[in-house]
This record gives structure tokens, sequence and C-alpha cells, in this order.
């Protein structure tokens, strides 16, 4: 879930619509569902909850390190990839720092609630419109003299879901570790594509930080799960302000069972793929929408100006037939003219695009819409 959006819990009350019934794609959570594997041993052993975790993670870092190929030294568990986020500016020496957007707004929120004063400066290099919001990773590369202590991006781009290039990436790696810059890399979409992550570097390269997370994928939000992988040194640097027993007994369960559920994994790679795409086509037939080329489990979509609807309008549309999708304006440079769609079941999406032709086929202007393209 991108921080900036609420659940349908957490929605203003609005008369005759119940929170349980809205079909949510603003969470972007495998639609697959968790591991069968982690939901039967997390009820075989709910005794857990009853006794204290284990301060650093037991068998789940012991299961993370042999997944990624790393030492346990070089992993961090946190309750949830936000704990850590906020925790990596308390750690780490920020003073000035370069966000490639669109980002989740956690981290410039993370570096704001730094008690370091001057509250670090932060600022913001766009994947622009007109590159399909690609990352000109040249023009990156070229800022990254001016001074930064840190570099924040991810991988990929959320809510774009436009994928930058491992072998980019490196290029980028070694200037951060030429000018002496944290790397904090955002992969917790990229487990989709596994091959792209850059934690093979993490032994060999001192400025690199990589965030994970259990709740997309793997699909266990509400246990709060997530990681960072580092150098031991980096590592160990933010778990000296790190509290210890963060990640509860069941969620270290859940999460070590899923990782182990290697079936799970296999066929969710293999699904996503396909749905994400039949999505893509149902949403390409309904005039005037434009939906990005995603690698992850949701999609960027832009609404063209002859519709005469922006995306707020199409939340609040599509809310009353107790569905809700993703609102793109706090993620700068996207505006009202964006929103994003978590890939669901086909029965779900098949009822989204229905449920979206419905509407545009109520708007005045869509009549013509074929004229006005």
């Amino acid at each position: 879930m991108g921080p900036n959006d609420e659940s349908p819990c957490e929605l203003a009350p609005q008369p005759g619509l119940k929170p349980e019934r809205i079909l949510d794609f603003s969470v972007p959570v495998n639609p697959l569902g968790p591991s069968k594997r982690a939901e039967r041993k997390v009820i075989k052993g709910f005794s857990a909850a009853f006794r204290y975790p284990e301060a650093r993670g037991g068998d789940l870092i012991k299961t993370l390190a042999q997944f990624h190929g790393l030492s346990e030294e070089e992993i961090l568990l946190g309750a949830g990839a936000t704990e850590l986020i906020h925790g990596i500016p308390r750690a780490l020496p920020v003073r000035r720092a370069l966000m490639v957007t669109p980002l989740s707004g956690e981290y410039e929120r993370a570096l704001e609630a730094t008690d370091r004063a001057p509250k670090p400066q932060i600022d913001y290099f766009e994947a622009r419109e007109e590159d399909g919001f690609e990352v000109d990773v040249n023009g990156l590369i070229s800022s990254l003299p001016l001074g930064y202590d840190a570099l924040y991006l991810s991988n990929p781009g959320f809510p774009t879901g436009i994928l930058t290039s491992k072998e980019d990436l490196l290029r980028v790696l070694a200037q951060t570790e030429r000018h002496h810059t944290w790397f904090i890399l955002d992969e917790t979409s990229l487990d989709f594509l596994e091959e792209q992550s850059l934690k093979e570097k993490v032994n060999s390269s001192s400025r690199l930080v990589i965030l994970r997370s259990f709740s997309n994928f793997f699909a266990i939000p509400g246990l709060r799960v997530g990681y960072l992988l580092g150098s031991r040194e980096a590592v160990q640097e933010i778990r000296n302000i790190h509290p210890p027993r963060t990640v509860n007994a069941l969620g270290q369960i859940a999460a070590s069972e899923s990782l182990q559920d290697q079936a799970h994994i296999r066929r969710t790679r293999e699904w996503m793929p396909k749905e994400r795409e039949r999505l893509a086509q149902g949403l390409r037939s309904i005039p005037g929408f434009v939906p990005y080329p995603g690698t992850a489990n949701f999609l960027l979509v832009q609404l063209l100006p002859f519709l005469g609807i922006d995306g707020g309008e199409l939340r609040e549309g599509l809310l009353s037939q107790e569905i809700l999708i993703g609102d793109c304006r706090p993620y700068r440079p996207l505006g009202p003219d964006f929103v994003f769609i978590a890939v669901r079941t086909r029965r779900e999406n098949n009822l989204l695009i229905k449920a979206l032709r419905r509407i545009v086929g109520n708007l005045p202007r869509s009549r013509n819409a074929t004229n006005s393209e």
C-alpha cells in the first residue's frame, strides 16, 4: 500500500457505503493471497504469540540470508518497511538528499521528522512524462556531484511501475560510491523480478541500502514485516538506533514460511504478468484510458483530457460502486490526470472494467471520444 493512500476502513464515512464491501484496487497486494504453507504454520504455531519474539529475527533472519545469498549481519528486520524508512535518516548523517520521483511520500516525511537542526534539504529529480516516466539515468548521474548525502530511488517506480534496468542502476551505484552518497534503493515491489535486484552488491558496496517488504508479493501486510539489506557496517549503524523485537512472532513465522514456499513464488511470478497484461488490455479498450507498461502488480493509468473527468472524480464515481482505486495526486510529478490500479483476480478485474465502462458511457463527452483522440 502506498503510504499516501487510505484503506477502505479509513475513508470518510459516506451514506450507504460499507468499508468491508469495497473492492480495493488502491493497495498492491498479491491477489493470489499469502502462501497456504505460511497460513498453516501460523495457525499451528499461534501459541508463539504468547511469548516474546526473538530479538534479531532468529529463523527468519537465517531464511532471508539463505534466500538472498547474504550473511545474517547484512540484514535488519523492521515492522514493515515504513519503520526502517524512518530509521535510516536517524542513523545515517543525511544533510542533503536527492529523491527520484515519483516516490513514496514516506521517505520525505522520514527526513522531515528527524531531530537534526537544520532539517535535511530535499531536492527532486523527476522521471518525466515525456520520457514515459523512465528515469533519465545519465541526467541523474550528472546530478550526483552536487553534494548529496543520500539518493532515494524506487525500482520499479511507484506508482508508475516503470523498471530501471539493473545495468543502469549499477552505473548509478558506482557513482554514489565515488561521491560517498548513500544509495537508498526501494525494492519493495521487485519480488516479481528478483533477477533485477542489486542485492548481490550489498557486501561489496559500503553505501547501498535496499528496502524490502512482505506486504506486497507475499501478501501479509497486516503482520507488518519488512527488512533492509546493506553492508555489515551500514546495518550496524541503523541497528544501533533500532529497537529490538519490533517484528511480532507470528509475522516472523509467516515470513519465513513464505520464503520457503517455492511453489507459491513460482506460481505468482508466472501468473502476474499474464493477468497484468490482460487488465491493461481491458483498460486500453476504454476510450481515453492509457495504461503504462508496468512490471509489478499495479498499473499507472493516464486519463486523456477529452474525457472531461480527472482522477479524483473517477475515484468518486467508482467508490459509489464500492470500488476504490489509487490516487496519484500526492506523487510528484503526477497530477489529477493519473490514477493507479492494483492487479486483482480475473473476476475482480473484469468487474472494474465493467464499472469503468459504465462511468465513461455516462460522460457527456465520451460519445465523441473516438473523434477527439
